[in-house]
């Protein structure tokens, strides 16, 4: 559980906390020039993000499940996910108890009321749907009810035996997205008030999490990111100098940064969801330190990962030269903890994109989001959620063993997000990072440009942009070539364009409306091992897509198969193979499009 009080009570520790961060607060503001804790320095960020709005998901797979997930939370009941606060807070309390780990005897009460608010403001800012917004007011204006009425923002009997950080990190969030995204001018009062009132439970400095079951579990480094936005929501420097406080730097990123893989035996999602506040803190401060552990932390994710861009079995990065990652299939069916640990990875890949602008990190973003958020289960209307992902023999995707959990809350958040990862741009250039029915509107000084791409990618292998607003034309088009791919072809009106697997294609030229853009990127299919140990036990990956054999029989683990050799197209269909073994056909599909089934992943090869 979490740590307890080292200081004797929440009085003590506070003083403690203020007399740190006042300090580290006049220093900061000191070398601060005014309000404009906002900008970020020219040259920090190679390719920026579109806001919430620019992009809107037209069909495929993709739009499929943002539009549930946008239906799905948007029907949650207000009473019920106030509830837990307000009898908290001795205030009336309608509604039906949520349940599982939400309630006020579970595991963490309240953990996601930021989360939910969180995404239905992104979910709103992406598709201008007045019913998100309405409700983000409506949740802030009952949880702020709540803050004044108790002084302590934790509902549940015993506060201290919380996760406190890590909540208050859910807290902040929430009111941000909802001032940012909402336009909730109470959730900008009310975030120095979150802050303020959470600070007495939070250790007063970092503590670094050790793992799945062994104290201390909360998560104090995930608070930066959010803390920087609070700054520049506010103007006040303090926070800025609270989110310094807690980047955890000892333990993460100095090693990192240095050329250390120190990923082994931590935990998987809380330390990669802190490379996040890395991220901010080289946009905000400057110092490469961040930057570079980013990058490298990528790179010492890389062996760790299974073939769906997974990691952590059991929550926590593998030991090297163990074949830990084959041996997990035998000994757990929690291979990845899943929407959180994507929710991470894709949150990292976006912001090495903004750093570096390099189309390896798009390259990982994609499997991560086709093979894990995409294919999560759907949730039920009682708070069954998915949690972990299963890579072992006749596996299926099952719910959390208790309703509410943690994964409910970066569900409707990495979900949301969906809008952020298809397209990215500078001043000259628009990135097409995913190939997604979507279009684009790119705001710039020569004049709104707008895009529209049509395909069935990933079943297809073709995709199509037609410029639909050019401005003033003097801009580029950037297009990701994956490093999978093998003989890409690329024309514009028909005119063709060199390409490189691995590196981006670059189109400079006066567009005018009406101009295409057409990409083929034939997929081929392919094995990848789970580790070097195990050289040949191999799932099966076609592009960016993880594939999985449908209703396996019982002994399939034992065999050996000649893949992908033995793999033979379905007929009619685009995105299914199949292969015969003794007579039984076990046929393939993608990852994604596994709903009840039982499934297997990795298969024996010649």
């Amino acid at each position: 559980m979490p740590h307890s009080r080292p200081f004797g009570g929440a009085a003590t520790r506070r003083c403690f906390i203020c007399g740190t961060i006042g300090a580290a607060a006049a220093v900061t503001t000191a070398t601060l020039s005014g309000p404009t804790l906002a900008a970020i320095a020219p040259g920090r960020e190679k390719m920026r993000e579109f806001p919430y709005g620019a992009v809107r998901l037209t069909d495929g797979p993709i739009k499929d499940q943002f539009d549930h997930i946008h239906a799905h939370y948007l029907a949650l009941d207000n009473d019920r996910v106030l509830k837990v606060f307000r009898e908290h807070a001795g205030l009336p309390a309608p509604g039906r108890d949520m349940g599982g780990w939400y309630d006020k005897t579970g595991f963490v009460p309240g953990l996601t009321l930021g989360q939910y608010i969180s995404g239905l403001a992104r979910l709103g800012a992406a598709t201008n749907d007045p019913a998100c917004h309405a409700k983000v007011a409506a949740l802030v204006k009952g949880f702020g009810e709540v803050l004044r009425a108790t002084d302590n923002p934790y509902p549940g009997p015993n506060a201290e035996k919380m996760w406190p950080a890590y909540v208050m990190d859910k807290y902040i969030v929430g009111l941000v997205d909802a001032y940012r995204l909402s336009g909730v001018e109470e959730a900008k009062t009310l975030l120095p008030v979150v802050v303020d009132k959470c600070l007495p439970f939070i250790s007063p400095v970092s503590k670094d999490r050790i793992g799945k079951k062994e104290p201390p579990y909360d998560e104090t480094y995930v608070l930066s990111e959010n803390l920087f936005h609070v700054a520049d929501i506010t103007g006040d420097a303090k926070y800025r100098a609270l989110a310094v406080h807690y980047l955890l730097n000892k333990e993460w990123f100095d090693p990192l940064a240095a050329g250390q893989d120190v990923l082994p035996t931590k935990h998987a999602y809380s330390h990669t969801i802190a490379l996040s506040s890395g991220g901010q803190a080289y946009l905000q401060l400057g110092d490469d330190k961040y930057k570079k552990a980013l990058i490298n932390a990528w790179t010492y994710m890389e062996p760790q990962r299974f073939a769906s861009g997974g990691w952590g079995p059991e929550e926590q990065f593998v030991e090297h030269g163990k074949g830990a990652l084959a041996a997990s299939l035998q000994n757990s069916t929690a291979h990845f903890e899943t929407p959180c640990g994507a929710f991470a990875d894709l949150k990292l890949a976006r912001y090495l994109i903004r750093l570096t602008g390099e189309p390896v990190y798009g390259d990982g973003l994609e499997r991560t989001l086709y093979n894990t958020m995409l294919a999560t289960r759907r949730p039920d209307s009682d708070g069954d959620y998915p949690y972990y992902s299963n890579y072992g023999a006749r596996a299926d995707k099952q719910y959390y063993k208790k309703k509410w959990p943690c994964c409910s809350g970066t569900l409707v958040q990495g979900v949301a997000d969906y809008v952020l990862n298809v397209y990215f741009h500078d001043d000259e250039a628009l990135l097409v990072n995913m190939f997604v029915p979507s279009t684009v509107s790119w705001a710039r000084p020569g004049g709104e440009v707008q895009l529209e791409q049509v395909t069935t990618y990933p079943a297809g292998d073709t995709t199509r942009l037609r410029v639909v607003r050019a401005g003033n034309g003097r801009f580029a088009v950037k297009l990701r070539i994956p490093a999978w791919t093998k003989g890409a072809k690329l024309t514009v009106n028909g005119v063709s364009v060199a390409t490189t697997p691995g590196q981006l294609a670059t189109i400079s030229r006066t567009w005018k409306a009406g101009d295409v853009i057409d990409l083929s990127l034939p997929q081929p299919v392919r094995t990848v091992a789970i580790d070097p140990e195990n050289p040949n036990l191999r799932a099966v990956m076609r592009g960016p897509v993880l594939y999985a054999g449908l209703n396996p029989w019982e002994g399939l683990e034992s065999e050996t198969f000649a893949l992908p050799q033995a793999l033979k197209p379905v007929a009619g269909q685009a995105d299914a193979l199949t292969l015969n073994s003794h007579g039984r056909d076990l046929v393939f599909v993608p990852y994604y499009r596994i709903d009840t089934e039982t499934y297997h992943t990795y298969f024996r090869t010649a």
